[in-house]
């Protein structure tokens, strides 16, 4: 079963992630995310447990920016050759 990380409108649902989660938010790599965070969220990457707080989340997503769900769709040419 696929985690849900955001709602039925495409929003995020901000709640405790691990460094894991954040990344598959982002569709990078943990070494990538952790590398964002400390150059642009330095504040709220410092975890005492496995999960970021929802306060860490927050800060996260605002210092990073919101990350939306992308749907890429074949080009109108090969859909037309489908047909």
């Amino acid at each position: 079963m696929q985690k849900q990380f955001f709602d039925e409108s495409g929003n995020l649902i901000i709640r405790p992630y691990r460094l894991c989660d954040l990344a598959a938010i982002y569709n990078v790599s943990r070494h990538t995310l952790r590398r964002w965070i400390n150059e642009k969220a330095v504040e709220y990457g410092t975890k005492t447990k496995k999960y970021f707080t929802t306060e860490q989340v927050k800060g996260i997503v605002t210092a990073l920016g919101t990350p939306q769900k992308i749907i890429v769709l074949p080009p109108v040419a090969a859909l037309k050759k489908a047909s």
